[in-house]
């Protein structure tokens, strides 16, 4: 508990502290280690490429006992702080909500995300009021642990489509300043937001907001300075690398069934060196 204290305080700090916070997300313990070595100060971790991987669709198809023993074995695996997605907290009930950052804690997580959708409900967003006793609650059981945890609060106004382009500003930003004053570190509002959009929402959401840099499919148009440039004080990448690993694996074995041939091991980590680093990692545990 030592240990994912400083962590935890690491990673909190970072939101006061100068400077973009650029989390790369992780599905495995494999894809961490990467990360971490890479020297990424802190990692995320994708419910949806967590998924992927044990052959399921996204939106909480995992267990939340399976998708903290899958986070847990990433967090023991890195010495840098992890943040996990945990989806819409595992229930609809603030308790729930509550149980799942006391699970996440237990499980060495520095953070997680907890959305406003309700996967149960046909992707609508929870109600306000319930929203924001959802976000209360897990802030409450966080500081019960005595512990920084970083609860950052994801708003989905834009990814569910509730309304038109200027509604759609209007309750990320309602909903994000909502959720910062129930107790979230930070407000999470994903979607393919354009420059203006995403500089209006630094200005008026009152605390770090984090945004995706990247999506399933098809380049960002911005940058890591850019997002800095125009407020941004969180990127993650969500889905997106699982998304690409996944499409690779694709490519290459329709091109071994269809033409016979093995073009894809070029750039390729080779088995020695794949070994040196896991087994650096392992030594450290």
């Amino acid at each position: 508990m030592t240990a994912l204290k400083d962590k935890a305080r690491r990673f909190t700090e970072m939101h006061a502290a100068p400077g973009i916070i650029v989390l790369p997300n992780a599905w495995d313990i494999g894809s961490a280690v990467i990360m971490a070595d890479a020297g990424f100060p802190a990692i995320a971790t994708t419910s949806a490429g967590i998924a992927f991987a044990q052959g399921l669709p996204d939106g909480e198809r995992i267990s939340r006992q399976r998708m903290l023993e899958i986070c847990a074995g990433i967090a023991a695996a890195v010495p840098v702080p992890v943040t996990a997605d945990l989806e819409a907290g595992y229930g609809p009930r603030p308790e729930q909500v509550a149980k799942t950052i006391e699970d996440a804690i237990d499980a060495g997580l520095a953070g997680c995300n907890i959305e406003d959708t309700s996967s149960r409900a046909g992707k609508k967003l929870y109600d306000f009021e319930a929203a924001c006793d959802r976000i209360r609650a897990g802030s409450e059981a966080a500081k019960k642990a005595k512990i920084a945890f970083a609860l950052n609060a994801r708003t989905d106004a834009y990814l569910s489509q509730v309304g038109d382009a200027k509604f759609n500003f209007a309750e990320s930003v309602k909903r994000a300043n909502a959720y910062l004053a129930a107790g979230a570190t930070s407000a999470f509002v994903p979607g393919r937001l354009d420059a203006q959009t995403i500089t209006q929402l630094a200005h008026e959401v009152d605390g770090p907001l984090n945004v995706l840099g990247a999506f399933s499919g098809s380049p960002s148009p911005f940058s890591v300075a850019e997002l800095e440039g125009f407020g941004v004080k969180r990127v993650s990448i969500g889905g997106s690398l699982t998304g690409a690993v996944l499409g690779f694996i694709r490519r290459s074995i329709v091109e071994l069934k269809t033409k016979g041939t093995f073009s894809y091991p070029e750039g390729g980590i080779p088995n020695a060196e794949s070994g040196r680093l896991f087994e650096k990692y392992a030594a450290k545990k």
